[in-house]
């Protein structure tokens, strides 16, 4: 028939205990869910951190060969040689006379031809020779393709290194005001 106050307490006091133990559990397996999120999160941003520090030394080793003059040098001879001719030859025609300044004095040998000026005239005879004979042109072709050949090397190596940073580019150039204004334009285009 009808349980007397003792047996309804009984059971109140044990569907409590046995409440209170089920909570005790789900409180400890949410504990240990967060404990391995927890850890799988940091293991997961070390492993980026990993993998960033690594791009980073992989670019900088890669910028640092791109950019040692003795190793590419010893790997690329003629191409050396090639660019120190022209590089002569652009110097020499942004010197224009031969960067001579020419003082009141004249000093002349004893055969009468005043110094420097056989140098200098020889020094034009030879240019007005490489001139005539196309060189001039054919080295400023060549220059030019050396020129663009390391600066898409670069463009490469850049894109390779740091994805997206062509478009950032484009967006800051795009864009007007100070640095600031700038980072903030090519910084907003990622968000």
């Amino acid at each position: 028939m009808g349980q007397s106050s003792d047996q309804i307490r009984e059971e109140i006091d044990r569907t409590r205990d046995s409440a209170a133990g089920k909570i005790d559990q789900l409180q400890d397996q949410v504990r240990g869910t967060a404990d391995e999120m927890r850890a799988q999160v940091q293991g997961t941003a070390q492993d980026v951190v990993d993998q960033v520090k690594g791009t980073v030394d992989h670019t900088i080793e890669s910028v640092k060969e791109n950019m040692d003059l003795r190793q590419q040098i010893e790997q690329r001879p003629l191409l050396a040689l090639g660019a120190a001719l022209v590089g002569g030859f652009v110097l020499g025609g942004m010197m224009g006379d031969g960067g001579h300044q020419h003082s009141g004095h004249r000093r002349e040998f004893s055969s009468g031809t005043p110094v420097g000026e056989s140098a200098h005239g020889s020094m034009s005879g030879f240019r007005s020779a490489v001139q005539r004979s196309g060189l001039e042109e054919t080295i400023s072709n060549a220059a030019a393709a050396f020129m663009g050949n390391i600066t898409e090397q670069l463009k490469g190596t850049i894109d390779q290194n740091f994805p997206g940073f062509a478009d950032k580019m484009k967006t800051a150039q795009g864009s007007s005001g100070s640095f600031a204004d700038k980072t903030r334009a090519a910084t907003s285009t990622s968000t």
